[in-house]
């Protein structure tokens, strides 16, 4: 009866669905997804009123209003109603217009609602609450609109190495390590009247502010020690980068990518966390660029050109072979140095046929010398540590040599010590593959790593390359040239001929001879 009464209320402005009880209205809200309120009474068979609401709330449509239609309106029953999420009361018996007037109002207050959430979603990163990368962008532009006066800065940062904190972590411990970042980075800006503050991606936030450098300074390291208090069992390092707002007008985007240049200063630095942004910085990108573009080109065109440094028989003082060095003769910029060039070409990919480019010019040199009817010494190689990993690597080395018939042995390969410690296991079968094929396998900057010793004892190479530079540094000049001493005696028990690179005096040749080095 009572449902034929409001049938009969708001059939002339509502499509309405009936439910005899909590049960069946559950049914209803699972055919049906246009239901924009419920009138529940709280006494009903099989599942009254109250239940229903202890279940409704938090699932799938606690956003839909409900009104509870009751004939008792003492305070008690309202604040347990209340409590349980219902919107709004209405009494029996009833008042048409109350009736339709409590309706209305609780649709559109859902509508409101229901938009506001939307927005706020459309607004705030999901995981994290604080504002998305493109409601930090808008609000930005509003700060720095209305306050003109003031010089912000931008301050970025990002965790080094997420990526494998995440799966060390697992991605649940993952997000809590983000949701914990955001919140120091929300109690950060609860100090500071202008600002606005962002969760940009994956763990990139950002906080633009007042430009005050010793305060950022002091704010980016209270963040850092909080971050890495986090989980001391694990290096946590943020990578802060501020770039300064001189042009206000530009877009917010150009700002963020600054202050993320900057930021990339401080990667692979365990002790820089912070870096501002510099004019430099931009210039350094733009010449980055510039060479990436050309370096298809300059390829194509030869003009990458092989130098060679001679390497000498400290017992014979006579040449003895050389390492091929890259050279880019450019049409107009002149001979650049590997240093301009190489670093661009490991962060490209580029390096990959670089590599392969000066392997192939160094055969096509060896063969002219044999044609020649030289006798040549060998010529040693460089490969990049991309290069180190390919499985492919002994195979694609042994066609060349065997494209251009030259003997492997003249062909030597140098395998930097630094890349050595990423996968030993790895680079140990590489080494075992190529002098299986006939190969020499050098490795170049031994010393510079911090596990020397143990790649030489698991590792199977056939000379030690070891820098000059070894003996430059920090303690008395007798002690390292008691450890170089060392070196060379380990190496020649263990049969491994040394060479050492960047000799230039006489003096270092005649210590180089009296410890027994081999080649220079």
């Amino acid at each position: 009866m009572n449902r034929q009464i409001l049938r009969q209320i708001l059939g002339a402005e509502y499509t309405v669905a009936e439910a005899a009880n909590g049960e069946d209205a559950f049914r209803v809200l699972g055919e049906r997804d246009d239901i924009s309120a419920i009138l529940l009474d709280l006494m009903m068979p099989v599942m009254d009123g109250y239940t229903f609401l202890e279940k409704f709330r938090g699932g799938p449509h606690a956003s839909i209003p409900v009104i509870a239609v009751t004939a008792e309106r003492d305070s008690d029953t309202e604040q347990k109603v209340l409590n349980l999420g219902a919107w709004d009361f209405v009494s029996k018996p009833y008042q048409t217009s109350v009736l339709l007037l409590r309706l209305k109002n609780a649709i559109i207050r859902s509508q409101f609602y229901l938009l506001s959430e939307m927005r706020h979603a459309y607004e705030h990163d999901a995981l994290t609450g604080l504002y998305n990368r493109a409601k930090f962008f808008t609000e930005t532009r509003v700060l720095l609109e209305s306050n003109p006066e003031t010089t912000f800065a931008l301050l970025r940062f990002d965790i080094d190495h997420f990526h494998l904190l995440n799966s060390f972590w697992g991605e649940e411990e993952g997000d809590r390590f983000l949701c914990r970042a955001a919140e120091l980075l929300r109690g950060a800006a609860l100090g500071i009247p202008l600002c606005t503050y962002a969760r940009i991606n994956a763990d990139a936030f950002c906080i633009c502010e007042p430009y005050d450098e010793a305060a950022i300074r002091r704010q980016a390291d209270a963040l850092r020690e909080a971050l890495a208090a986090y989980n001391r069992n694990y290096l946590i390092k943020p990578s802060f980068g501020a770039y300064v707002i001189s042009r206000p007008q530009d877009s917010i985007q150009s700002m963020y990518e600054l202050a993320t240049l900057a930021a990339k200063e401080c990667k692979g630095s365990f002790r820089t966390f912070l870096s501002f942004y510099t004019p430099e910085m931009s210039r350094q990108v733009e010449q980055d660029q510039e060479i990436s573009n050309e370096m298809q080109q300059a390829k194509d065109e030869e003009q990458f050109q092989v130098y060679l440094q001679p390497k000498y028989n400290l017992s014979t003082e006579q040449p003895y072979g050389a390492e091929a060095l890259v050279r880019w003769l450019h049409p107009q910029k002149g001979l650049l140095s590997p240093g301009v060039f190489i670093p661009v070409f490991e962060r490209n990919g580029f390096i990959v046929e670089l590599d392969f480019y000066m392997w192939e010019h160094v055969c096509r040199l060896l063969r002219r010398w044999l044609d020649a009817g030289l006798d040549p010494a060998p010529v040693s190689v460089n490969v990049s540590r991309v290069n180190m990993y390919n499985p492919n690597l002994a195979r694609l080395i042994a066609e060349l040599v065997q494209k251009y018939g030259i003997p492997p042995r003249l062909l030597n390969l140098e395998l930097t010590e630094s890349a050595y410690m990423d996968d030993p296991e790895a680079i140990c079968r590489m080494v075992a593959e190529l002098q299986a094929a006939g190969f020499t396998v050098m490795m170049d900057d031994f010393g510079s790593g911090y596990s020397s010793l143990n790649n030489l004892k698991d590792i199977p190479i056939d000379v030690l390359k070891i820098d000059m530079k070894f003996l430059s540094g920090g303690g008395s000049a007798g002690r390292r040239e008691c450890i170089m001493a060392s070196v060379v005696d380990m190496a020649a028990w263990l049969d491994i001929p040394v060479i050492m690179e960047g000799v230039e005096t006489a003096q270092q040749v005649a210590f180089l001879k009296s410890i027994g080095c081999d080649y220079v």
